[in-house]
């Protein structure tokens, strides 16, 4: 048996014929970490531990990676480039790459005016449904400083930028970035749009050539040095849990679903999406994410024991009676017309989300704590009133993780699987003419007409006195045969 040999044997057979035998059969040990005896360290048996990640994929840090790159001074290769991404399953090749790098841009300079409005269109999309992917860098005029990103919908992230709320909470914690744009306005800026060739590149390019502008000191605006394809992590299925502490530099579990994390750790599928990426702290120990943080490190904690610590914060929270009292503030924003106009403008303090319902109820307004919860996740106004969590619910010194989380979020918030999410129930039809005439409309052959929606569509042919329904519309879909000489397709699918 190979356990048996002195260590210095064991080297000199792996050194031999066996060599690779030796090597494949010690990385699926340490993959799944099995014990091969019983002369194996106790340290190693993990059957009462949290879910790890592979061996590789640990030592494969991708954020320090890339900053001791960056601070090397070594140029950017694609096998650079491939070890940073190595996660999240992108890889370059060297032509690929010198084909990213002959993409030319254009700049404009900021707000946008009417006469580069075509040039505009025509490297970002018409609309936020006909966008291009590519990449965009801003640039600060004065100090020269620089910020890059990447989209699949160009002119959707564009609108987010020049059409942005400014007193939203992306903007109020938004990195570096976006404060500095809130700060000085379009206008201290200049705009570089990389529009990829959809007959050449595809939009995982549009990531990959955001990663190489990343690894230059240049694009000091950027927090983070690693793109975010917004995908389950390292290839998983369905949407993983991450359990942190309350800094983000201990990864306590990682849970695979929703549904794992409340058979393993009893938190309620609909508790965690309350607290899931939403900067609360859970049992005000924790912090639930839906991405991993590269720089944290796993717990020694068993699963068993972060059980019993989180049940133990449980029952002090029931003993103490503030297992559902997290303090929140609420605003009262210009225009209200439930409060008497002395009262605009000021923010209510309450001890717990019941209470704040309850006064609501009072003033005649009926709203479900679960919906009143997702209005406070997301920021979204409710009658003129804003609901937040009071600072009293978070611990001090979280502004930086704060940073870090919306940072995350909004990479991806636009990648290219999010952005199909984002019309899962409203998507956009495409309608194609066959022939150069239809019903007394003048479309040529082959012109396309665009709508939102497909009720939109519907109403369109029911405008033309064409009769079409919801069921017969997925059947055209399907099938794509032309109808009363109209080809049909999802634009949803033909972003790229």
């Amino acid at each position: 048996m190979i356990n048996n040999l002195p260590f210095q044997s064991f080297f000199q057979f792996s050194a031999g014929p066996y060599r690779w035998f030796i090597l494949v059969f010690l990385s699926l040990f340490f993959h799944y970490r099995a014990p091969l005896g019983r002369g194996l360290s106790s340290s190693l048996r993990t059957s009462d531990r949290a879910p790890l990640l592979s061996t590789n994929k640990i030592f494969n840090n991708p954020e320090s990676l890339a900053l001791e790159h960056l601070n090397s001074g070594k140029p950017t290769t694609s096998s650079v480039l491939n070890q940073i991404l190595l996660n999240q399953n992108i890889s370059v090749s060297n032509s690929k790459l010198k084909e990213l790098l002959k993409v030319q841009s254009v700049e404009f300079d900021l707000p946008i005016l009417n006469k580069d409005l075509h040039l505009f269109s025509e490297l970002t999309g018409k609309s936020k449904y006909k966008g291009f992917f590519g990449v965009y860098i801003f640039i600060h005029k004065i100090s020269g400083q620089k910020y890059v990103g990447s989209s699949n919908l160009l002119r959707r992230r564009m609108d987010y930028y020049f059409k942005g709320d400014f007193n939203s909470p992306a903007f109020s914690i938004g990195g570096k970035f976006l404060p500095l744009l809130k700060k000085d306005g379009l206008e201290a800026f200049s705009l570089k749009i990389f529009k990829l060739d959809s007959s050449k590149f595809n939009s995982q390019d549009a990531l990959i050539l955001e990663q190489y502008f990343l690894l230059n000191h240049e694009f000091n605006l950027n927090s983070l040095r690693v793109v975010n394809a917004g995908s389950a992590p390292y290839g998983g299925q369905g949407e993983g849990v991450y359990v942190y502490d309350l800094t983000l530099s201990t990864l306590y579990f990682h849970a695979s679903s929703k549904i794992q994390l409340k058979r393993v750790l009893k938190i309620h599928t609909e508790t965690s999406t309350k607290y899931i990426d939403s900067n609360i702290p859970y049992l005000n120990k924790f912090l639930l994410l839906s991405f991993l943080i590269p720089t944290a490190t796993q717990s020694n904690l068993s699963t068993q024991e972060l059980l019993v610590l989180m049940q133990k914060e449980r029952q002090n929270m029931y003993s103490l009676g503030t297992r559902r009292s997290i303090p929140v503030l609420l605003e009262i924003k210009k225009g209200n017309t439930f409060v008497p106009p002395s009262l605009l403008d000021n923010t209510l303090n309450f001890d717990s989300l019941t209470s704040c319902i309850e006064y609501l109820r009072a003033l005649g307004l009926i709203i479900k704590r679960d919906t009143l919860s997702k209005y406070i996740k997301n920021g979204k106004e409710f009658h003129n009133f804003l609901c937040k969590y009071s600072d009293k619910a978070l611990p001090n010194n979280f502004d930086n993780v704060g940073l870090i989380i919306d940072e995350y979020k909004r990479s991806k918030s636009d990648s290219p699987i999010n952005s199909l999410k984002v019309n899962k129930k409203n998507k956009p039809v495409c309608i194609r003419s066959s022939v150069d005439v239809i019903q007394g409309e003048n479309l040529a052959f082959g012109e396309e007409k665009v709508f939102e929606s497909i009720t939109d569509t519907i109403k369109y042919f029911n405008s033309l006195s064409i009769k079409l329904d919801r069921k017969s519309l997925y059947s055209h879909l399907k099938d794509g045969k032309p109808y009363k000489g109209y080809y049909f397709d999802l634009r949803i699918l033909n972003y790229k």
